[in-house]
């Protein structure tokens, strides 16, 4: 219902192998852990959830800042934050320096050096201080670098409306009964299918709406000529999905939360119990 990516653990079997694994899976549901906010929400909540930050992180891009002020990129890779090779200029490259004693072996290996002068140049490499210039060759001058500060690099800020659509398209599953099979919803599906606008779909997103927490939180809200999904995830990331022209004869909003800590799964069928604190425990 909410991808595994994230931590959801509920499982709707409703998809079809090919569209489960290629088209959502790896063309669609893979995007939603890179999403900015998300992020966020669990560097956060990294603590509660350890496993799932090192998940989530796993691959994605960050950026450094050296005690020169520059920037570099790096990237997240079993549970390191591992600074990327980048050339700067024609005679400077930026190299991780849990990297750098194999990179500088091969170059001075290149300038003809013998086994004994590359080993006292690394000695002299590692003696150096921090932002020191140190002539290695007469075509090579190393300079170490300390990175004070990481940060999640840049990216996207709204989560793509197929994968919202598709969460609440799944919890609906679970909630409607056979009505999901009603003609209604063939353009919800070819839309999180393939992109085509449906009319009945209206969407709202809210990034930050408060302190992070280790749930998701999704149910729905029964108007006269509208259904409203509302999904919450980690507790503060709200979006809500509007089913235009859809009524449901029933005053139940069936609120599902799912704990991460956990992975425990509580009910509650009305807004009213929800109030009262009235959930089940399943």
């Amino acid at each position: 219902m909410i991808p595994e990516s994230l931590g959801g653990f509920v499982e709707v079997n409703l998809q079809c192998a090919k569209c489960n694994n290629d088209s959502l899976g790896s063309k669609l549901i893979s995007k939603a852990k890179k999403i900015y906010p998300i992020r966020l929400a669990i560097r956060s909540l990294k603590s509660e959830l350890p496993k799932l930050f090192k998940s989530i992180e796993e691959g994605q891009l960050y950026t450094a800042k050296s005690s020169d002020e520059s920037i570099i990129p790096a990237f997240f890779k079993n549970g390191k934050i591992i600074t990327k090779a980048k050339k700067v200029s024609d005679n400077m490259i930026n190299i991780d320096i849990r990297d750098v004693e194999e990179n500088l072996r091969r170059l001075l290996k290149k300038e003809g050096l013998s086994e004994n002068e590359i080993e006292e140049k690394l000695i002299k490499f590692h003696e150096q201080g921090s932002d020191e210039p140190i002539k290695l060759t007469n075509r090579h001058t190393i300079v170490k670098r300390r990175f004070l500060n990481w940060f999640p690099a840049a990216s996207a800020t709204n989560m793509d409306n197929r994968i919202i659509a598709l969460m609440a398209y799944n919890y609906l599953c679970i909630t409607t009964g056979e009505m999901i099979f009603d003609e209604y919803f063939d353009s919800v599906r070819e839309y999180i299918k393939s992109g085509i606008i449906s009319k009945y779909l209206q969407f709202e997103q809210f990034p930050y709406n408060g302190p992070y927490k280790p749930y998701h939180k999704i149910y729905r809200e029964n108007k006269s000529d509208e259904i409203i999904v509302t999904i919450v995830l980690f507790g503060s990331i709200v979006y809500k999905v509007r089913f235009m022209n859809l009524r449901i004869m029933t005053d139940d909003n069936y609120i599902i939360i799912q704990e991460l800590v956990d992975k425990k799964l509580y009910f509650a069928q009305t807004i009213q119990e929800a109030k009262k604190g009235l959930y089940y425990f399943i």
